[in-house]
C-alpha cells in the first residue's frame, strides 16, 4: 500500500492554493492578540478616563490594605515590629503626657481608651490608630514568617 502512495505522489502534481481573505484576516487577528501574550503582556484594550480613574483608586486601596507580607524573613519582621513599637510608644507618650522613657502596657491601654472615646485631638488620634494598626500587622507578619521558617527547618 505504501508503494501505491509513492507511485501516486509522483503523478499528482502539487498545486499551491492561496489563502482566502477570511483566512488572512483570522490569522492577523490571532497574531495581534497572541503576539503580546506570547511576550508576557496583554493586548492593549482602549479604556475610558473613568475606567482608568477607577483602576487607580482600586490600586491605591489594595496597596493600603496590603500590609502583611512586607517582610521576607523573621529578622526583618522583628526589626519592623521594633520600629512600630517605638512609634506607638512615642505617640502614647504624647497622648498620656508621660515624660519618662519607659511606656507601660497600662499607658498604651489608657491612650487607646482616650483615643477611642474621642478625648484626643484629631492629629494624635490618626497617628495613634496608624501606629497601633502597624504594630498589629507587623506582629501577624512576624508570627507567619516564624511559623514558615520553623516548618522549612523541620523538612528533611
Amino acid at each position: 500500500m505504501d508503494e501505491e502512495l509513492d507511485i501516486l505522489a509522483g503523478k499528482i502534481p502539487y498545486k499551491p492554493q492561496l489563502p482566502s481573505p477570511q483566512q488572512i484576516a483570522a490569522v492577523l487577528a490571532i497574531l495581534s492578540l497572541a503576539g503580546p501574550m506570547a511576550l508576557g503582556g496583554m493586548p492593549v484594550i482602549p479604556i475610558t478616563v473613568q475606567d482608568e480613574q477607577r483602576r487607580r483608586q482600586e490600586e491605591i486601596q489594595q496597596v493600603s490594605e496590603s500590609s502583611v507580607g512586607v517582610y521576607q524573613t523573621s529578622s526583618e519582621a522583628e526589626a519592623g515590629l521594633s520600629l512600630s513599637l517605638q512609634r506607638l510608644a512615642h505617640v502614647t507618650r504624647e497622648i498620656e503626657g508621660v515624660h519618662t522613657h519607659d511606656v507601660s502596657e497600662r499607658d498604651v491601654v489608657s491612650a487607646a481608651n482616650r483615643v477611642f472615646t474621642g478625648q484626643v485631638e484629631q492629629k494624635l488620634d490618626g497617628r495613634f490608630r496608624s501606629a497601633f494598626n502597624r504594630v498589629a500587622w507587623d506582629t501577624v507578619d512576624l508570627y507567619i514568617l516564624r511559623d514558615s521558617e520553623e516548618y522549612e527547618a523541620g523538612l528533611p
